[in-house]
């Protein structure tokens, strides 16, 4: 295992799932509810920023410079904090993340709901602290989770789990040879249901009427799940 490998937090397929749900429901619900601009898929980002681009529309354009700042800055942040429990000889512990992300969700609610803010096609002022906010707390859960067991997942973007949930398909059908063909249906089954969660909590955040309570529930989904990681630490009943 590399080095870098080594920051690398694992988890359970459970958190990956309530983690990915919690993903697709603050990013629909900031498109849906407050602005068109993805807080945790990227890729989407930069096809609208170029897009934008094209024709001359700088303010959603900054939007979505802002939206992948901040991602950014958010994943930098979360591999530093990891990266100081590798250089102490520990294994990175991804609780402090999880509390991060919660207290940024909690932050983005407040935001949305003291400001009164509404859903608007034009990018209102505002609405750069709405992506900047949840951007940042979703780079953040990108790194807080990238294993289920021996299997790489992502939480926030599902690209390339549909690449690889292909390929492992392909591969299957064509009965290519493998070592171990168990961990190919593993691989299948981890992804497929990632990606299930994250349309699922999309689809939910879509569907749901509310402001900005709604986005109490993804906000609970990282508290959880910290509080579940500490009471499995040594030491602790």
């Amino acid at each position: 295992m590399t080095s870098e490998h080594r920051h690398h937090t694992s988890g359970s397929l459970r958190l990956a799932v309530g983690l990915a749900a919690s993903a697709g429901f603050v990013d629909a619900f900031i498109y849906t509810k407050v602005t068109p601009v993805f807080v945790a898929n990227m890729s989407g980002n930069l096809v609208r920023l170029g897009i934008s681009g094209g024709v001359h529309d700088w303010r959603a354009a900054a939007a979505g410079v802002v939206a992948i700042g901040s991602f950014l800055l958010g994943a930098v942040v979360a591999t530093t904090h990891l990266d100081s429990h590798v250089r102490g000889e520990r294994l990175p512990d991804p609780i402090g993340l999880l509390i991060a992300e919660s207290v940024m969700l909690l932050a983005l609610a407040g935001v949305v709901s003291l400001a009164h803010v509404e859903y608007s096609g034009t990018i209102q002022p505002i609405d750069f602290v709405v992506v900047m906010l949840g951007a940042a707390a979703m780079g953040n859960q990108a790194i807080a989770l990238r294993r289920v067991g021996q299997v790489a997942v992502s939480t926030t973007y599902g690209t390339g789990a549909v690449v690889r949930l292909g390929e492992k398909i392909a591969l299957s059908f064509r009965r290519a040879p493998r070592p171990d063909d168990a961990r190919r249906r593993v691989t299948i089954a981890v992804l497929g249901a990632v990606l299930a969660s994250y349309v699922a909590g999309a689809a939910a955040a879509a569907a749901l009427s509310g402001g900005a309570v709604l986005l109490l529930l993804p906000s609970v989904v990282p508290l959880i799940a910290a509080t579940l990681l500490l009471r499995r630490l040594p030491g602790r009943d």
